[in-house]
C-alpha cells in the first residue's frame, strides 16, 4: 500500500557498519548477496543454505509510472550501509540510490534487505520512495520489488524446468500449481478479476528439482496489488510485486511500499507457503485452534439440491449415521431470500418452531447440524429487472430482500454509481466496512446458533474471498479501499460471535474452486478443498493448506462426489466416468464429506442414490477412515509434488507413517519410503487389509503397483515381540 501525501515514520535503525561500495558481496541471513558492477541496484542472491541450488535470483530495479505515462527508471545506487533494526529484530542491508525523471526531478529510493533468526532463509524487502526534486510527484504505479530467477546452468527439459503457485483467484477455477511453459503469463491480482472472483494468497513460488524462490506480500490486510509471473526466453522467470493504489508526493516527502518476503527453500511449494504461514503468524494473520467436532465425516443434504423437502433430510439421518458419518448439512433452499436469511414459509410453516425440530432430529440421531448460507449479499429483484434485464437466473433472483428495501444504503457501489453485482447469486454486495452490516450478521450468528441449535456453518461463495473498492458516499469512506481491507474483519465478527456462544463451533468457508484469500483463513477452523474439478485439485488444496495452516489443519476434501464427474456439453449436465473419489481425501489427511441421497426419494440427479453397491464401498472407506484417522495426524513435507514419481504424500500419525501414492497412469517400479525412523517396519495396504512386506531407513525401497492408488501404512516392529 503507497501511502499518499504523507511522510513515512522514521523506522529505528543503528549503523552496524563501515559503508560499502557498489560491487562487493555481503550476506542477509545466510543468503549471499552482491551488488552488480556499474552502480545500479541490482542483486543477486544465492542461496548458501542450500547447496545444490542450480539459479541465481537478482533483484532489479523497480519501475515508477507516473500518472502523465512516464517511467523512471534506471536508479544508480550511491550508498550501502549495514543497519540493524531495533524495533522488530530485523537486521540487514540498506542501500540508497538515486534517478532522475525526464524533466530532471531527482527521486531516492531506500532499499531495506533484512533477515532474522526465527526465519531462516528469509529476506524481508522494505522500499521507500523519497521527492527530492522541487516539484509534486503523481504516481500511477510502482512496481517493487521486481525478482528474476535464472538458472546457472542449461535445463536439460527447457519446456518445464519450473513449477509454481501461484495465489490469484480466477473464475476459470485453474489449478494452484502447475507446471511453466515459454511464454506463460499471468497477473495474479490480489483484487477483483471478475464480477465475484477476487483475493486469494499473495504469494508466488516458483521451484526446480532443486529448491525454488518465492515472493510474498507482508501486507496485514488485503491489497490491491499483483503478483505478475511471467517466463522469459532463458527460461529465466520473472515475478514482480506491482502496487497500483497510486499516490502523489510534494517535495520532500516519501511513500513505504508494501513489505515483501523473498523465500528460499529446498524441496516444492510446500515449503515456501510453510515459511511465509509462520512469518505472517508472527505478523498477527494467525489460525484459529482446530476442534475435535472439525475432524469428523460429513453427509450434506445438497444432494437433494434446492428444492429439497425437509423430510427428505430426516429420511436420510439414519442411513448418514449407520455409515459412520457425524455431520449432516443443511445446504441451500431453507431460506427466504439472501441478505435476510429468514426460513422459506412452504418448508418451515412454523418458522424458528420447525428449523429447532428438524436440527434437534439430527442430534437425536447422533449427528451435529451444519448450515449453509452466504454473507456479504443480498437479493433485489426489482433492481436486477430495472438495471440487469434477462439477467435472472436459478438461485432465487425472483426474490427481494426486506434488507434490499428497508436498508438500500448497505449496498456497495461502483464509480459510476452502479451497485456492485454478484453475478452468480444475482444479488448484490453489502459493504463489510459498514458497522450496520457487521451487526445485522451478527444478529443471524446468534439466531442460527442460540434459537435453531446449529453447531457449524457452510459458508458458500467465491464472492466472499474479496469486494471491490466501494464509492458510496453514504458510507463516509476515508478511501474507497476501506471496503475489501474490511472484508477479514468482517468475517471477524461472525467467527467471534459463533464461538462465544459455542467454543467448538466449526467454521468453513467454500471459496467455490477459487485461491482462498489468505487474510480469511484465520476466521476458518476446517479449511475445504471447494469445488475441486479432480483428485488432483483435492490433494494439492490440501498440502497448500496443511503448509500454511500446519499439518494437523482439518481439511474437508469436499463431496466425493464431486470429482468422478465431468461436464457434457451434449446433454447439458455432469456425468459420472468413474468411482467417487475417497483416496484423495483420506490419503493426504483429509476429511471425507458426501451428498449422497436414498434410492426411491425424488430427487433431481438420481446417479446420487446409494445404491447396495455404492453402500458397500462407502462403508468401506468410511470404516478406514474412522479406523485410521489420518486426518487426526500431521501432514510431513517428504516427496516433490511436480518432480517425485509416482506424486507421493506422507501422515505421520504416532510412530506411524502413511504414504499415498497416485499415478493417473498407473506407475509399476521401486520407491523409497522416506522419514522412516530406527529399526524395522511392516508395510501394509491399509485399505485392502494386505501386508506388503518390510522395510527400514537403510533398506527403504519397495516394488509398488499405483493403479492409480495405493494407500500404505509403516507400522514400527516391535522387535521383542518379533522375537518371541
Amino acid at each position: 500500500m503507497l501511502l499518499p501525501c504523507v511522510l513515512v515514520a522514521a523506522v529505528a535503525m543503528v549503523a552496524a557498519g563501515a559503508a560499502a561500495p557498489a560491487g562487493e558481496g555481503f550476506r542477509v541471513g545466510g543468503v549471499s548477496v552482491r551488488t552488480e558492477d556499474g552502480g545500479r541496484l541490482s542483486l543477486s542472491v544465492l542461496d548458501s543454505l542450500l547447496g545444490r541450488m542450480e539459479y541465481v535470483v537478482a533483484l532489479d530495479p523497480p519501475v515508477i509510472r507516473l500518472v502523465d505515462g512516464r517511467d523512471i527508471i534506471g536508479f544508480s545506487l550511491v550508498n550501502h550501509d549495514h543497519m540493524r533494526v531495533v524495533s522488530d529484530g530485523w537486521e540487514g542491508e540498506r542501500l540508497v540510490a538515486r534517478a532522475k525523471t525526464n524533466s530532471g526531478e531527482l527521486v531516492e529510493l531506500v532499499t531495506l534487505l533484512q533477515s532474522q533468526a526465527g526465519h531462516p532463509g528469509i529476506v524481508r524487502i522494505q522500499q521507500s520512495v523519497r521527492n527530492l526534486g522541487g516539484a509534486a510527484l503523481h504516481i500511477r504505479a510502482i512496481t517493487t520489488p521486481r525478482v528474476v530467477v535464472r538458472p546457472r546452468v542449461a535445463i536439460p527439459d527447457s519446456s518445464t524446468p519450473w513449477w509454481s503457485f501461484q495465489g490469484g483467484s480466477y473464475s476459470e477455477r485453474p489449478d494452484w500449481i502447475f507446471p511453466l511453459r515459454n511464454g506463460y503469463r499471468r497477473e495474479n491480482f490480489q483484487g477483483m478479476n471478475a464480477p465475484d472472483y477476487g483475493g486469494g494468497m499473495p504469494i508466488v513460488d516458483c521451484w526446480s528439482r532443486n529448491g525454488g524462490i518465492a515472493l510474498a506480500s507482508l501486507a496485514t490486510l488485503p491489497e490491491q496489488i499483483a503478483l505478475p509471473v511471467r517466463v522469459l526466453p532463458d527460461d529465466a522467470v520473472a515475478v514482480d510485486l506491482a502496487d497500483s493504489t497510486g499516490c502523489a508526493l510534494k517535495p520532500g516527502e516519501q511513500t513505504a511500499t508494501i513489505p515483501a518476503a523473498l523465500i528460499v527453500h529446498d524441496g516444492d511449494f510446500f515449503n515456501a507457503l510453510r515459511k511465509y504461514g509462520l512469518l505472517m503468524q508472527d505478523l498477527g494473520v494467525k489460525p484459529l485452534t482446530f476442534p475435535a467436532a472439525a475432524y469428523e465425516p460429513e453427509w450434506c443434504a445438497w444432494g437433494y439440491e434446492r428444492d429439497f423437502q425437509p423430510a427428505q433430510v430426516l429420511q436420510t439421518l439414519s442411513k448418514a449415521r449407520a455409515l459412520g458419518l457425524s455431520w449432516a448439512t443443511l445446504d441451500d433452499g431453507w431460506q427466504n431470500a439472501d441478505g435476510d436469511w429468514g426460513l422459506v414459509a412452504s418448508k418451515f410453516p412454523r418458522g424458528d418452531a420447525d428449523m429447532k425440530a428438524l436440527v434437534d432430529s439430527i442430534h437425536a440421531h447422533g449427528l451435529k447440524a451444519r448450515l449453509w448460507w452466504v454473507p456479504l449479499e443480498a437479493h433485489d429483484s426489482v433492481y436486477s429487472a430495472r438495471h440487469y434485464p434477462g439477467r435472472m437466473n436459478e438461485f432465487g433472483m425472483k426474490f427481494s430482500s426486506a434488507i434490499a428495501e428497508s436498508h438500500p444504503d448497505w449496498f456497495q457501489l461502483n464509480a459510476d454509481g452502479s451497485r456492485t453485482q454478484v453475478s452468480w447469486w444475482n444479488s448484490y454486495t453489502l459493504c463489510p466496512a459498514l458497522p450496520e452490516v457487521r451487526e445485522h450478521y451478527k444478529r443471524l450468528v446468534r439466531t442460527m446458533i442460540e434459537v435453531w441449535g446449529f453447531d457449524g456453518f457452510k459458508i458458500d461463495g467465491q464472492n466472499m474471498n474479496a469486494v471491490p473498492p466501494c464509492y458510496n458516499p453514504a458510507h463516509n469512506h476515508a478511501s474507497p479501499l476501506d471496503a475489501p481491507r474490511a472484508v477479514p474483519a468482517f468475517f471477524r465478527g461472525i467467527t467471534s460471535t459463533a464461538l462465544a456462544v459455542n467454543p467448538g463451533f466449526v467454521l468453513y468457508v467454500c471459496a467455490c474452486g477459487t485461491n482462498f484469500s489468505l487474510y480469511n483463513l484465520p476466521f476458518v477452523n476446517q479449511p475445504v478443498a471447494a469445488d475441486p474439478k479432480n483428485g488432483w485439485q483435492v490433494r494439492h488444496r490440501a498440502k497448500t493448506y496443511k503448509a500454511l495452516l500446519g499439518g494437523t489443519v482439518p481439511f474437508n476434501g469436499d463431496h466425493v462426489e464431486l470429482t468422478n464427474r465431468t461436464w457434457d456439453e451434449s446433454v447439458g449436465r455432469s456425468v459420472v466416468h468413474a468411482r467417487e473419489d475417497f483416496a484423495s481425501t483420506v490419503g493426504v489427511g483429509g476429511v471425507i464429506a458426501t451428498k449422497f441421497t436414498l434410492p426411491g426419494i425424488p430427487q433431481p440427479d438420481s446417479s446420487l442414490a446409494l445404491t447396495p453397491e455404492k453402500e458397500r464401498y462407502w462403508r468401506l472407506w468410511l470404516d478406514v477412515y474412522n479406523r485410521e484417522r489420518l486426518s487426526q495426524g500431521e501432514y510431513i513435507n517428504l516427496y516433490d509434488i511436480a518432480f517425485d514419481v509416482p506424486e507421493t504424500h506422507v501422515v505421520r500419525k504416532g510412530d506411524t507413517l502413511y504414504y499415498a501414492f497416485y499415478a493417473d497412469s498407473g506407475f509399476h517400479g521401486s520407491v523409497s519410503l522416506r522419514g522412516l525412523g530406527k529399526g524395522m517396519y511392516t508395510v501394509m495396504d491399509y485399505v485392502r487389509g494386505e501386508t506388503l512386506g518390510r522395510v527400514s531407513a537403510s533398506q527403504p525401497l519397495l516394488k509398488l503397483d499405483v493403479p492409480p492408488y495405493l494407500l500404505l501404512k509403516a507400522i514400527p516392529v516391535d522387535e521383542r515381540k518379533a522375537i518371541k
